[in-house]
């Protein structure tokens, strides 16, 4: 089981602060078997109306389509579920850096892939809640202000 960092990473994404402050945004989730076709499609359609033209594209020109919709605009790619640096390399020329602001945001249960990856800001780690911490949230959630019988 996971700790959570496809739900802290869809929070951050749908928050209405996020969808104010990048002008486009896209999801795609990577897995251990990636294909990079499918990865291309799924962050297009994310920010774009997807044409029959624009699906019988060639992965080469999928990838320029992308870097000419993202070209001088602020956005958000999430790319969830990264196991290993393979898709991050076959995907990072479609994502210009313009210096505008723009991230991509990786979430991954191994640690070295994001040490892999040349970044702007450390990685975050994320960590089971302790029992008592358990608990505390579940009291807060259940019971709000009143106190647990």
């Amino acid at each position: 089981f996971g700790v959570g960092k496809t739900t802290l990473a869809r929070k951050v994404y749908s928050s209405l602060k996020v969808m104010r402050h990048f002008h486009l945004r896209a999801w795609c989730s990577v897995s251990q078997e990636y294909d990079k076709r499918r990865l291309l499609l799924e962050i297009l359609t994310g920010i774009h109306v997807l044409t029959e033209e624009i699906r019988q594209m060639r992965d080469e020109d999928l990838q320029d389509k992308l870097r000419k919709l993202l070209l001088k605009n602020k956005y958000l790619i999430v790319m969830d579920d990264v196991w290993g640096i393979g898709a991050w390399n076959d995907l990072k020329n479609s994502f210009p850096d313009d210096a505008n602001g723009s991230r991509i945001l990786f979430t991954s249960r191994l640690h070295r892939v994001a040490s892999e990856i040349k970044q702007e800001s450390p990685p975050l780690s994320l960590s089971l809640f302790s029992q008592e911490e358990s608990w505390q949230l579940l009291e807060k959630k259940v019971f709000k202000e009143e106190c647990c019988p």
